[in-house]
């Protein structure tokens, strides 16, 4: 069981997510990258996790783990997720919708958030991949 946040964990995060079969649709005609940053908490997540992803035509091409978030600000993707770790973790456990912790700026999001919108129809691709990737929170669960 991979344990969040790690590369073991996004790596099998990206391989469920391009096996599924809404994947392809989802993706298609998608333009930009994506970088998130699950920040510290004491007692939870003793230092900042930092990803950098990069869909291709219709699939994830590259997902990769970086090793401070100024190195993220350097690639300047344009998308930009931002949030503590407990909130990152109810969204992966389903207990906080996505849309609601934006729109009260409990993550802090960068970029055009219009063909985020228009894509939420494709929302049960990250249902199914969270709920099939077994998860182990370093703070327990």
């Amino acid at each position: 069981m991979p344990k969040f946040p790690s590369k073991e964990w996004l790596d099998e995060a990206v391989r469920l997510t391009n096996s599924d079969p809404e994947c392809a649709m989802a993706g298609k005609g998608w333009k930009g990258d994506f970088g998130a940053i699950i920040e510290a908490e004491p007692g939870k997540l003793a230092k900042p996790f930092v990803v950098h992803v990069v869909p291709g035509d219709c699939r994830i091409e590259k997902a990769r783990v970086l090793s401070d978030p100024d190195d993220l600000e350097e690639l300047e993707p344009v998308y930009l997720a931002r949030a503590p770790y407990s909130v990152w973790k109810q969204l992966l456990l389903g207990t906080l919708d996505p849309v609601e912790a934006v729109l009260k700026r409990r993550i802090s999001m960068r970029g055009d958030l219009q063909p985020l919108i228009e894509r939420m129809r494709y929302k049960g691709i990250a249902d199914r991949v969270f709920a099939s990737l077994k998860t182990e929170f370093p703070d327990g669960p």
